[in-house]
């Protein structure tokens, strides 16, 4: 047998293959896991899923989201369709009818002989059968408590201990444990019908129980992944080899306690010193499991004071003790029989199965059925039958107030109500005084709960007597809150289902305050003066404690509670394994998209579904006539064994003072009669009516069976069209070829909606796909589901739906497609074939639909290039991320996860924004000492973008490629990615030669690389000069540079400064600094460094369409939209314009001017005149309380938009003044709001003022000009040559755009040099030229003579 760790633990097994494995685990099926209706398989649980209270929202409230383009989901009429129509199409198996019912928006209305009220007199009620649905036991000791057996002798005991179970996790929902299980669950196999675990539970929970008791439950907080790291269930399982060797009788040894070396774990295996692996299970007998306990229980602190310093370093071992676990769910074992002795042997189990002295906790879910039939009549049971068999009888359950009973004189029914006459026997329980009388075929009734009413129940409670008023002080120091609903339609009915909720009916809690009252223990009262012990009824200080338990922790706390129909547990052993919940097709059709690697799991799901389809299977499961329809009432409790009466500490007493109690409670009158009205009941058969035929003879039309045959009538159409699709993609798949990726994604749509139909589950609806198509406002507004008018079906079997590329939806301006196949096809095939087909998918869908508001700038085949050349380096940037995340976890960095998740959440990792560069230097270099060195490998391989996207066409073209090396990740689903690109992308490259059509793809892929910030990339580990061909192999601790880098002194670096405080950040700031490339903000930087970073290829980070609110308007948007996408740096007015924008946010909030310092219009006599006017007015900031003025990335992105779409004729501003002669009235708004305007534009240079209407705004190139071309020129000579003067061009630049006395005050607040060496600031002078259009501020240069010695 190969050794397990070579499987699992080995941490030396080749990187690519632990990155990028082709395979998947199936993580719904080789485990068990309780019965929860919020429970959904991995393959169908959508990344963008709705919180499941919006469905019980969408019963009262409007649904808000986007809305579909075109015919709107509130313009589409709605109808109703009768459940019995639905019905009739089904058993005519008119697939064309039911298909064509999904292109309709359809209301479902039920059929009265299909349904009964719940009050009909004729409806029999049974809630006798109780089962215990889950277990979960806890230990209160160091050991394993919790698993052993409450007996000294037994030859039919065994326990399997397995310790090859590293990957097992944790899965119960409900309980408590007292600790959080994050990280601390180790599974140790199985026992009869138990699971059985080692927690390594922090000592402070295990020795103080008040810490222990005020660990929230499982079902209060999401914790964590429950396994083990691989170091410590390493140290567990050495300790556990330790262990089982001091038992002789076992044939087990260790070698060496700790392995062979004390500071790396991962330098051993666990099979060179022991043969704890010689075989996958141990079986225990009693004795063994005994000597197993009593072993842990006394080696364990000694054992951990002795382990290897390293072992200790984070502090887990110590600080952790093992306490054993046992849990078993589903097993749906009948309890509380009405038998006596049958409940008398039940009990002894419960007492022989543990011994409870050491339990911490025992959780339990006790489920009730409920049964209903109808009855054909009614039939009085006699008196004296009922005096015979229990004697005396009385009118009430309650001890306390019942009176006995004349059967004589008290009819069997209620004369005016006609309700039965209720009796009880000594118990407590209810003797039935009728007894119904079915047919002969009777079946049960289907149970559902009424979803608009149920929460009702929950958050009201009026006792029917007296004595079920609920006692108060029972449950003092208890936080009382809403309960919380979640509702779980099915069938499509919207408004029955299934319900869960994280507290039980408060009806119960007269039973729950009895059961308290009846086993808490009293506190160990202590008398100070003597030390001895006071009476029971005394507490510490003497006083009589009169009943009082609040100091004791409650015995019982109930949990929760879910309702739902008994077929739900019947046809899957758990919640999340209903077969129309896998996604068995979706997997199946996305296969082809696969390599050889996942062939076989390809050809096992196809030979799977040709079988039968999932539905199918389900179709024959409640084929049966006997299918259960009860509706299972199911309540979760926690019982806190600590505070129970010694003698009731044992499993007999659990059993029959609290579980018995809880189970039976259902049938007492004032809980039963509640839930009552909140059931709705279906017809067990549909009976048509008789009718005559010509020969006067009677036929019977047909007689349906209402339940569970509604989830067939309603999904009728939804499985008809997955059969279709199923049958003509079949053919094409055994073909060898793929369907089309709209095929599997709407295959997805469908397989998620009828996964709907079976769970009610929100977290199976891909909204970001499935709104669009209106499947999410369908099923959530009025249950039955509606395809929007992009989805076209058809009765033949040729591609019976279809969709077009042009109304598919998709998430950005990038058409990156919404996708509901990624769950099914990661966990079926592995996350490299789905990033493979996500990007194959987004490649054809850009080639279908251009992105209409991207790349605006160049034609049509090179936007084409350019999107096909970005879907491939996402690509890429996810599988460097993936390359990085998987170093770093194997190598167990101390960096730690939190700079991983840093760094792995960056919009663009490979860039400087958001600290990227910072967070990824964190998680690559393990020493800090090397921080300042920046990348490893960074400064020995030098490449610019150029580079980069010629290695990429090199490697990936489609004749004589290169073989692939860095920085392209050879086993990375990229990399084949790249190569479906490249060969997409020469059918819109030129085709006069194969040289130009390589340039062309280079130059896309370049575009891309600058859109998505790539600035450096992984590289292959550096040369050793050792003899022998050089890795080439991507690694991810070397890396490259892709900018170029400016020169850097040297001599004034590292030796006199002292260290930087964080050498991370300083050494990011070093990279980027010297990148050309690198993106930079005015924020960051000072204006008497704006030259340096001015030059860069890149544009400010503040330039861009996040920095301005459009609050929707199409207007706005649009204007704003093409400048972005059009801004060129290469024009003047482009350049000028984002010169001044820098400028004018350094102004704020000074943007504004005073009334007062207008001129009158008697000095405003020509264009001239007033343009100086406007040149001179003071900056002032704004007297009212105009909000946004001061947000300084919101003017570097808005100013230089207005100058460009006033300048650019094609720009849709001009378009539009060139249609309604004026400037749109809410772009008007807009801007002068914040400043921005005709007169700003005059004030700095950019127009000319013609009239005093300028000081209002005036009219658009009539009131105001812009300049000519030859002024254009002029200034942009003027301001670039500024530019050049490192020390005082910023000033200057200044003083051209805001005059000198606001550029003197901007200067001294930012630091910048504002006066030239042939200047005196004394000395500084200015007036206007003379005879100049404009008001040209001169600056007279006084030279400053020294005057000579006498």
């Amino acid at each position: 047998m190969s050794d397990f760790e070579d499987d699992v633990l080995d941490s030396d097994d080749d990187l690519g293959t632990i990155t990028f494995q082709g395979a998947a685990r199936n993580f719904d099926q080789d485990e068990s896991r309780p019965f929860d209706l919020a429970d959904v398989p991995s393959t169908v649980e959508a990344e963008d899923a709705l919180p499941q209270s919006e469905i019980f929202e969408s019963l009262f409230l409007r649904q808000e989201g986007p809305q579909p383009v075109g015919r709107t989901w509130e313009q589409t009429k709605v109808q109703s369709v009768n459940l019995s129509t639905l019905a009739r199409t089904f058993k005519k198996d008119d697939k064309a009818t039911a298909i064509n019912l999904l292109h309709r928006r359809s209301v479902l209305r039920l059929d009265d002989d299909l349904y009964y009220g719940s009050d009909d007199d004729m409806l029999a009620w049974d809630g006798s059968k109780h089962f215990l649905d889950f277990c979960l036991v806890v230990g209160g000791r160091p050991g394993l408590h919790a698993l052993l057996p409450n007996r000294v002798v037994d030859h039919t005991f065994s326990l399997a201990l397995n310790l090859c179970l590293p990957t097992r996790l944790f899965r119960p929902k409900f309980g408590k444990l007292g600790f959080d299980p994050t990280g601390c669950m180790m599974a140790l196999g199985t026992a009869p019908s138990s699971e059985l675990w080692l927690a390594f539970c922090p000592r402070e929970n295990l020795e103080d129980s008040e810490v222990a008791n005020d660990a929230p439950l499982l079902s209060e907080k999401k914790h964590g992944d429950t396994r083990l790291s691989s170091s410590h269930f390493r140290m567990a399982v050495m300790f556990l080899a330790h262990a089982l060797s001091q038992n002789p009788d076992l044939p087990i040894y260790l070698m060496h306690p700790y392995g062979t070396d004390d500071v790396d774990l991962n330098a051993w295996k666990i099979k060179d010193v022991s043969n704890i692996y010689q075989q996958t299970t141990w079986d225990l007998r009693l004795d063994d499991l005994f000597n197993l306990h009593n072993t842990i229980v006394s080696d364990w602190d000694e054992w951990v004071a002795a382990a290897p310093r390293s072992w200790k370093e984070d502090g887990w071992l110590l600080s952790r003790v093992p306490v054993a676990v046992a849990c078993r769910y589903g097993q749906n074992q009948p309890i509380a029989n009405l038998n006596a002795r049958a409940n008398t042997e039940e009990a002894k189990i419960w007492n022989k199965e543990r011994s409870y002295t050491n339990i911490r906790y025992v959780s339990v879910a006790i489920a009730t059925d409920i049964t209903c039939i109808r009855v054909k009549r009614w039939i009085e049971v006699p008196n004296q039958d009922i005096i015979d068999l229990h004697g005396v009888v009385y009118d009430s359950p309650d001890t306390n107030i019942r009176e006995e009973v004349d059967l004589s004189n008290l009819p069997h029914r209620d004369p005016e109500t006609r309700h039965e006459n209720n009796v009880y026997d000594e118990d407590g329980r209810r003797i039935p005084r009728l007894h119904g009388k079915t047919r002969s075929n009777s079946k049960p009734c289907g149970l559902l709960v009424n979803l608009e009413t149920i929460s009702d129940l929950f958050t009201s409670y009026i006792p029917a007597y007296d004595d079920m008023a609920v006692d108060a002080d029972a449950f003092q120091g208890e936080q009382i809150s809403t309960p919380s609903v979640s509702i779980f339609p099915q069938a499509f009915l919207r408004t029955m289902g299934h319900i869960q909720c994280d507290a039980v009916l408060p009806h119960f809690a007269p039973f729950i305050a009895e059961i308290r009252r009846s086993t808490t223990r009293r506190p160990q009262p202590v008398d100070l003066n003597n030390d001895e012990p006071l009476p029971d009824e005394h507490d510490l200080f003497g006083d009589r404690l009169d009943d009082d338990h609040s100091r004791i922790p409650p015995v019982l706390i109930p949990s929760a509670c879910q309702f739902y129909n008994e077929i739900s547990h019947r046809i899957r052993p758990s919640a999340a394994l209903h077969e129309v919940q896998q996604g068995r097709i979706t997997s199946a059709l996305a296969g082809a998209y696969g390599n050889a690697a996942t062939n076989i799991t390809h050809k096992a799901r196809l030979r799977e579904c040709k079988m039968s389809l999932p539905h199918q299977k389900y179709d024959n499961k409640i084929g049966l006539d006997d299918v259960p329809r009860d509706l299972r009432l199911e309540n979760i409790y926690i019982i806190q064994c600590e505070s129970l009466k010694p003698e009731k500490r044992n499993g007999m007493s659990i059993y029959k003072d609290i579980i018995v109690p809880l189970a039976r409670a259902w049938s007492h009158p004032n809980i039963f009669q509640a839930l009552r009205p909140h059931i709705c009941v279906f017809a067990s058969h549909r009976c048509v009516p008789l009718i005559r035929t010509m020969m006067s003879v009677f036929v019977r039309v047909s007689s349906i069976k209402a339940f569970p045959q509604v989830y067939q009538w309603t999904a009728f159409g939804i499985t008809s069209l997955l059969e279709r699709l199923w049958a003509y993609q079949l053919p094409i798949l055994e073909a060898g070829n793929k369907p089309r990726h709209e095929a599997v994604e709407l295959c997805s749509v469908l397989e998620r909606t009828l996964a709907y139909a079976h769970t009610g589950n929100a977290r199976v609806l891909a909204t970001r796909l499935m709104r669009p198509l209106w499947l999410v406002q369908s099923l959530l507004e009025q249950g039955l589901p509606t395809f929007a008018p992009s989805i076209r079906t058809t009765s033949a079997i040729n591609n019976p739906i279809t969709i077009s590329a042009s109304d598919w939806p998709t998430l950005d301006n990038l058409n990156v497609p919404a996708i509901a196949s990624k769950r099914s096809q990661v966990l079926t095939y592995g996350s490299d074939h789905f990033e493979a087909y996500k990007a194959e998918f987004h490649i054809e869908l850009s080639i279908n639909k251009l992105s209409p508001n991207v790349f605006l700038q160049y034609n049509t085949q090179e936007r084409h290039c350019i999107v096909i050349a970005l879907v491939a380096l996402r690509s890429y940037v996810a599988d460097v991320k993936t390359l990085v995340a998987t170093a770093v976890k194997k190598e167990c960095s101390s960096n730690g996860t939190d700079v991983e998740d840093k760094w792995l959440g960056c919009e663009l990792p490979l860039g400087y924004k958001d600290k990227a560069y910072e967070h990824l230097l964190r998680c690559v270099v393990v020493d800090p000492n090397d921080y300042s060195d920046g990348l490893p490998n960074a400064s020995k391989e030098k490449l610019s973008v150029q580079d980069f996207a010629m290695r990429i066409c090199q490697m990936t073209r489609i004749d004589n490629p290169m073989s692939v090396a860095a920085p392209l990740i050879f086993t990375a689903p990229s990399t084949p990615v790249f190569r479906i690109a490249y060969a997409r992308m020469l059918k819109y490259a030129p085709t006069n030669s194969p040289a130009a059509a390589d340039k062309c793809v280079q130059q896309a892929y370049i575009i891309a690389a600058n859109y998505l910030e790539i600035q450096h990339v992984p590289w292959h580990a550096p040369h050793t000069g050792s003899r022998g061909r050089q890795s080439r192999k991507t690694v991810h601790n070397s890396w490259a540079n892709l900018g170029k880098s400016s020169a850097v002194n040297q001599s004034t670096m590292g030796c006199t400064n002292p260290r930087p405080a964080d050498m991370a950040a300083e050494a990011a700031k070093m990279a980027q600094a010297s990148d050309a490339r690198a993106p930079w903000a005015v924020e960051s930087i000072t204006l008497q460094s704006l030259p340096d970073f001015f030059a860069r290829d890149s544009l400010p980070d503040e330039f861009g369409l996040h920095n301005v609110e459009c609050s929707g308007d199409a207007v706005l948007l649009e204007i704003y939209e093409w400048v972005f996408a059009n801004f060129d740096r290469a024009k003047p007015i482009h350049k000028i314009a984002l010169l001044a924008g820098i400028y004018f946010s350094h102004v704020l909030p000074d943007v504004f001017w005073d009334p007062k310092d207008k001129p009158s219009n008697d000095q405003l006599t020509n264009e001239r005149t007033t343009t100086n006017a406007v040149r001179k007015l003071p900056w002032k900031p704004n007297k009212g309380s105009r909000k946004g003025s001061t947000w300084r990335a919101q003017f570097i992105a808005m100013v230089p938009a207005y100058i460009v779409s006033v300048y650019e004729r094609e720009s849709p501003l001009r378009e539009y003044f060139a249609k309604k002669k004026a400037f749109p009235p809410q772009w008007n708004a807009k801007n002068s709001a914040k400043g921005i305007g005709s007169l700003n534009l005059v004030r700095m240079g950019l127009a000319k003022a013609r009239s005093s209407r300028i000081f209002k705004g005036g009219a658009p190139l009539s009131d105001w000009v812009l300049l000519t071309n030859e002024e254009l020129t002029a200034k942009h000579k003027e301001l670039m040559g500024h530019l050049q003067d490192r020390q005082y061009g910023p000033f200057k630049i200044s003083v051209a755009f805001i005059g000198l006395d606001k550029a003197v005050e901007v200067g001294i607040a930012t630091g910048t040099y504002t006066n030239h060496p042939a200047m005196s600031s004394i000395a500084l002078k200015k007036r206007s030229l003379p005879d100049s259009d404009d008001d040209e501020i001169e600056i007279i240069e006084h030279v400053q003579y020294k005057r000579s010695r006498t």
